[in-house]
């Protein structure tokens, strides 16, 4: 037996913010050192959901929870994110080089809510051979 729907119109407004750098040197012609730098801002949030329940259902059909209060506030979002790389390849060959290169990312996160705070920063280096076939 269906006994009808309802539904209610609301509006998700986001607003992302980026901003990207990024350098390369050569100071000689097996030596190549490049950075970049990347900065993301984002927010977001949907209006307050005003369901309206007709009158009557919620007997009709027992265990039915039209309780909407707290969807808005799931649907958060505001952080930042910075990423900063900076390395270098040296050359062997045509063929063969050295890599090795440092990342930085730190995340503020201003709306915890679905995972919880997910602040936080680390520092991770890298090192290996690159071979091309």
């Amino acid at each position: 037996m269906h006994y009808g729907s309802t539904y209610a119109m609301t509006d998700y407004e986001s607003k992302v913010h980026n901003v990207y750098f990024t350098a390369n040197y050569m100071p000689m012609e097996k030596l190549r050192i490049f950075s970049s730098f990347v900065y993301n801002m984002a927010e977001a949030s949907l209006d307050v959901v005003e369901m309206q329940v007709p009158s009557g259902i919620e007997e009709l059909l027992g265990n039915a929870n039209f309780d909407y209060t707290m969807v808005n506030d799931y649907s958060n979002l505001d952080y930042a994110m910075m990423n900063l790389n900076v390395g270098f390849e040296y050359k062997f060959t045509d063929k063969m080089a050295f890599t090795a290169d440092g990342t930085f990312i730190d995340l503020t996160d201003d709306e915890g809510y679905v995972y919880g705070d997910e602040t936080g920063s680390f520092f991770m280096i890298r090192t290996g051979f690159k071979i091309d076939f």
